[in-house]
């Protein structure tokens, strides 16, 4: 096999025993030239041993630079200078954190749960010197991301809160929940954020769910003249840069993850990334997308392009010890819930009390059938 480089492609020379390789490092085939072709660097810098001398040693100045990202996905430090608060500061993997955001313009921060990804998301706020923030997080988040951001931001910033129909006109930053995020469509839409920060994007991972769609956009295929056409049904909202976060990026399954990394720019072919990822196949009740393959592909393509993930005993040296914290919930009509939940359980307490009385009442009785019954009500209550 040898691998040539034209004004817009690599071309590979190859046999037909060689096909196998090529399909690997998902090249295309064309009838045309009847050759193997791609005109992604990253799938021709699989192949790089192949190329010529002047192809190969570009191919593989492309490796080295993706090793270099693959690696800054995971890194527990960086030398950057990122603002912060007088008596506040970012720790070391955080701060790796932000500088992996700060060269991308979309990043998925996929740090697990206690690691700070809300003070990353902050910090890259902090850095950029974003002036109009979005924040789309669940409903019970919103309290707890205002009183980060007034602790963390460095600069003085209205911040907003959208509840129901009321949106906070003239914030700087608004921060609205999935569950609302369809009543203030236009105004989410009325001007370009500088920074778009989606919490818990995991939310997102039904394409058809209406927070899903107002969230990242929605653009369904229409048959129209017996030509099928992308149509946009819900335009996608727009910002300069977009920082996701979750503890979680695939749940269960990689077309759970579809969505989301549309909206980061990674994939923007549907079937590509159905049958490449999700073991996409037809059985005789349609497409089965359930399914998993290529799984260490997917993650190296993630984390290169931009997916940050660290564990927690990757950075523990770094941790400090335990900290409590106080989140602030709202009420939103819980208090009622709760008190229903106290009187209900004071009430079961109540008739255990009432039962254990009853058997004891039957030890003294003559009737091992009114025992053997107090018993039975007994156990029954406990269950």
């Amino acid at each position: 096999m040898l691998i040539k480089k034209d004004a817009k492609r690599w071309i590979a020379e190859s046999t037909y025993q060689e096909k196998d390789i090529l399909k690997e490092a998902r090249w295309r085939w064309s009838p045309e030239d009847k050759a193997w072709w791609t005109d992604d660097p990253a799938k021709a810098a699989k192949l790089a041993k192949f190329a010529d001398g002047v192809t190969k040693r570009g191919l593989e100045k492309i490796a080295g630079e993706r090793t270099k990202k693959l690696a800054a996905s995971s890194a527990k430090d960086s030398k950057i200078s990122v603002p912060a608060p007088e008596g506040l500061e970012y720790m070391p993997f955080q701060r790796a954190g932000i500088a992996f955001g700060m060269s991308r313009e979309n990043v998925l921060i996929g740090d697990e749960m206690g690691l700070g990804k809300t003070i990353q998301a902050i910090g890259l706020i902090n850095a950029t010197k974003a002036k109009r923030v979005l924040v789309v997080c669940p409903a019970s988040l919103r309290l707890n991301w205002r009183n980060e951001l007034q602790k963390w931001l460095t600069v003085d910033r209205e911040i907003g809160i959208a509840q129901g129909k009321a949106y906070p006109t003239g914030a700087d930053i608004v921060i609205i929940n999935y569950d609302i995020i369809h009543s203030h469509a236009d105004a989410l839409r009325a001007e370009e954020w500088d920074i778009m920060i989606a919490d818990e994007i995991h939310y997102c991972k039904n394409e058809k769910a209406r927070r899903t769609q107002y969230t990242l956009g929605y653009t369904k295929a229409e048959k129209k003249k017996g030509q099928w056409i992308d149509t946009v049904k819900v335009a996608p909202i727009p910002a300069k840069r977009r920082v996701f976060l979750t503890g979680t990026p695939i749940a269960n399954r990689p077309i759970e993850l579809w969505p989301i990394v549309k909206a980061l720019g990674v994939f923007d072919n549907f079937w590509g990334y159905a049958k490449r990822y999700c073991n996409a196949s037809q059985n005789q009740w349609g497409w089965d997308l359930t399914g998993s393959s290529n799984l260490l592909e997917l993650q190296e393509t993630l984390r290169t392009e931009v997916m940050l993930r660290r564990l927690k005993k990757d950075v523990l040296t770094d941790l400090p010890a335990k900290m409590r914290q106080v989140i602030e919930i709202p009420a939103n009509g819980a208090t009622a819930h709760v008190t229903a939940e106290r009187d209900a359980w004071s009430q079961w307490e109540e008739g255990i009390v009432d039962l254990r009385v009853a058997v004891e009442l039957a030890k003294a009785s003559d009737d091992p059938a009114e025992y053997d019954n107090a018993v039975a009500a007994l156990r029954d209550g406990l269950k």
